[in-house]
């Protein structure tokens, strides 16, 4: 092992040498083990020391073991309660000495030693624990955290995005603004089990972002898939990630309330502003109605002409007593646009609207 050509701090580098030189000349260090090195450091400071770009769990970083582009990485609590390092770009995964050890280029045994060595932990002076350092309790952590994770590998937008989302006249500009991915890879995280899903062409693949309190969360879209488990993912979101909310204009005379992002698109097609909520079924927040009256004339519903729709059409018209219509000929503005074409729509939808 060349010491001189890690890529590591000076004072890291110098830890290094040390414990090199300490192999040829005690065995103090060489029968540590991994419950004596738990017993004595947290595991979280063990990954705040040795992988620079962490900062908090679940939350995504910068590869340094490579040139990673994107924030691809993530650390965060799995079933027996150890932390695991995820890198969903390359689908690596890490315990911390597995992580020393491919940093460094060493074996799992000169792993411990350099822990060990690096926190005193075989000598008499006392483990002096960072107190700005963030100590979580896992247990709890593991409580709180969502049933399924979503992590995505974007890529630029392609032929088969072209074509699959031309059919509804939507522009792949508009998918940029309302922050809709084309997908290389989604991985879905239950418990310790990570399913990958694979963008294909004749499957594509795409995420709908969500930003709510400097937290990222996915809705993901699989519009060609026939297992119907997989068509729709969901990360970690809430009711209250409104589909088209921050791409409203400031006010305007109709708001359209509808069942689906690409929906959302379509009537911005027809220079209509819309929203839809994350299912028919949920509930409308009533302080979200006040503020959007402020700055609309009046809100329309627009549900499939379907059971469901019908009925949570006029449990909204009941509450709020808002206007409805329902769109002809077809389930839904998107697929009236892709049989009828878009000035068809446009006729259509201001009659509804102006009726």
């Amino acid at each position: 092992m060349n010491v001189e050509h890690l890529i590591c701090s000076p004072n890291m580098r110098e830890s290094l040498l040390f414990l090199i030189n300490m192999f040829s000349l005690s065995d103090a260090y060489r029968n540590i083990t991994l419950e004596e090195i738990f017993s004595k450091v947290e595991e979280y400071q063990l990954w705040n020391y040795y992988c620079t770009n962490f900062r908090e769990y679940d939350i995504s970083f910068k590869s340094e073991l490579y040139n990673d582009k994107n924030p691809s990485c993530r650390i965060k609590p799995i079933s027996n309660g150890r932390l695991q390092y995820t890198d969903y770009g390359t689908g690596d995964r890490y315990g911390i000495f597995d992580y020393v050890s491919a940093k460094y280029n060493v074996t799992f045994k000169e792993a411990l030693n350099i822990v060990s060595n690096d926190f005193n932990i075989r000598s008499k002076v006392p483990i002096v624990i960072d107190p700005g350092l963030k100590q979580l309790n896992l247990e709890k952590r593991l409580l709180i955290r969502p049933k399924a994770s979503i992590e995505i590998i974007s890529q630029p937008f392609n032929i088969t995005d072209f074509n699959y989302w031309s059919q509804y006249d939507i522009p792949l500009t508009l998918l940029q603004e309302y922050r809709v991915h084309s997908c290389k890879y989604v991985y879905l995280t239950k418990g310790d089990k990570v399913i990958r899903f694979e963008y294909d062409k004749n499957n594509p693949l795409y995420a709908y972002e969500f930003i709510s309190d400097n937290r990222t969360s996915y809705k993901i879209y699989k519009p060609l898939e026939k297992d119907k488990r997989y068509k729709w993912m969901f990360s970690g979101g809430s009711q209250a990630d409104i589909e088209g909310l921050d791409q409203l204009n400031l006010n305007g005379d109709v708001l359209v309330l509808t069942k689906s992002l690409k929906d959302c698109m379509c009537f911005r097609l027809l220079n209509i502003d819309a929203i839809s909520l994350q299912g028919e079924t949920n509930k409308l927040d009533s302080e979200l109605v006040n503020k959007l009256l402020k700055r609309f004339k009046k809100i329309i519903i627009n549900y499939d002409q379907d059971e469901e729709g019908i009925k949570n059409t006029l449990r909204l018209n009941k509450e709020y007593s808002f206007e409805y219509f329902y769109i002809d000929k077809h389930k839904d503005l998107a697929e009236f646009i892709k049989q009828e074409g878009l000035k068809e729509a446009k006729i259509m939808i201001n009659k509804k609207i102006n009726g």
